[in-house]
């Protein structure tokens, strides 16, 4: 059964006429027949009966035709659920926790004002996480701040640089110095997040190739504690500078003149690349993509 055959039915009913519903559907009035006749052959009924010049519906025609009606009806509402006019929907998003705290809510607020009816749900964590996540289709899009991401199978799309500091109480005695260097962080404490966090793996990897060895590793859960555990002088540590921009403005921080190599961390938009994007997703990517203009 297939859904020409349907709309030829309902056509043909309409219209009264074999010749009328095929003007009408665009096919030749053969082609109609053949339709009609495939169906009927399908359901094993007469669907019209022809009385010399005039067709009417068979009872088991009326009948079918009714449900006929309700497929194509239910068929046309599905196409227009995710339509490129469709204003609902859902969107599941992963995020890295630091651009949740510091760029996230001000999108999803803009966001929902311009589509209250599409849902939007959030969950947290890092590149190993969301791949998974990706490829299973769990997750729509992900956002992450990270330096490259290792999945083939994955589009990555970066929105911008994200500069990197290290940072210290201001009472700090790396505070003092000019400039630092890797060797200036063997008898210091680092106060590091979870692991598979780019950044922490970036310093990890930058002491080993090094052999540096800190006094010690500080484990905690987000970097709002590091920077509570920081400001203490506890230790020091390296976050994004979008994120103690204000920390360091109100001397609670001080960033240190960081002479080493590069860090090379950018917030990117991640998905997988066979994922179809709908509408709603679209809108999300135009929206986020639009308070980057210099990518």
């Amino acid at each position: 059964m297939e859904i020409r055959q349907l709309q030829t039915l309902v056509a043909i009913k309409a219209a009264g006429s074999f010749a009328q519903a095929a003007e009408h559907l665009g096919y030749t009035q053969p082609t109609l027949t053949a339709h009609i006749q495939a169906l009927e052959k399908e359901l094993q009924v007469k669907l019209f009966d022809r009385l010399g010049h005039r067709i009417r519906l068979t009872r088991e025609g009326e009948h079918f035709i009714s449900y006929a009606e309700r497929i194509l009806k239910l068929i046309d509402e599905a196409a227009d659920s995710v339509s490129a006019k469709a204003t609902s929907g859902k969107i599941i998003i992963g995020a890295s926790e630091t651009f949740s705290v510091v760029r996230l809510p001000s999108l999803l607020k803009e966001f929902r004002k311009k589509h209250p009816a599409i849902e939007v749900e959030l969950t947290f964590g890092d590149i190993t996480k969301f791949y998974a996540a990706l490829k299973n289709n769990v997750i729509d899009i992900s956002v992450i701040l990270t330096d490259k991401v290792p999945y083939p199978n994955l589009y990555t799309e970066i929105l911008c640089p994200e500069p990197m500091a290290f940072i210290a109480a201001v009472d700090h005695p790396l505070a003092q110095q000019a400039a630092i260097n890797i060797s200036d962080f063997s008898a210091e404490d680092f106060i590091v997040t979870q692991e598979g966090c780019a950044y922490r793996t970036f310093i990890e990897n930058l002491l080993s190739a090094n052999t540096i060895k800190p006094r010690s590793f500080m484990k905690v859960k987000n970097i709002e504690a590091i920077k509570q555990f920081v400001i203490s002088g506890l230790g020091i540590a390296i976050l994004p500078q979008i994120y103690v921009e204000k920390e360091v403005t109100a001397n609670l921080l001080v960033e240190l003149p960081w002479k080493g190599p590069e860090i090379g961390m950018h917030t990117q938009i991640v998905y997988h690349k066979d994922k179809w994007l709908t509408p709603a997703m679209l809108s999300f990517l135009e929206l986020i993509r639009s308070k980057f203009p210099s990518k």
